[in-house]
């Protein structure tokens, strides 16, 4: 055994953090008053690729930040599904098919005209 192996004693962690099956770390963040979580992601994710990660390292949030990156992927499903609602709703209330889609097409330029009062 000798010929391969050398060992000596030791100080080591008594339990190595894992997430799945591969070793991890953990790093926590508070945010600074007034700053959104949006933006706290955003720079977290600017950092690791600045300081250029090796391909073998993977980065991932858990916690609030991960329901909030779960949500954003979820948002254009659940805006199509509100569109549909209200085009449904419009519909019933007109009792027609094209009255709620004149409604609907609005929204692009109020949506523009708020953005710019903001």
């Amino acid at each position: 055994m000798s010929a391969f192996t050398h060992y000596e004693p030791t100080a080591t962690s008594l339990a190595v953090a894992h997430q799945g099956q591969f070793p991890a770390v953990t790093l926590s963040f508070n945010l600074v008053p007034g700053l959104a979580l949006g933006d706290a992601v955003k720079a977290i994710n600017a950092a690791t690729r600045k300081i250029g990660l090796p391909s073998t390292i993977q980065g991932s949030f858990q916690g609030t930040a991960q329901a909030f990156q779960a949500s954003l992927t979820n948002q254009p499903l659940l805006i199509l599904a509100a569109l549909f609602a209200v085009y449904i709703v419009l519909g019933i209330l007109y009792e027609s098919y094209v009255h709620p889609i004149t409604i609907i097409s609005t929204l692009p330029s109020a949506g523009v005209g708020a953005l710019l009062h903001f």
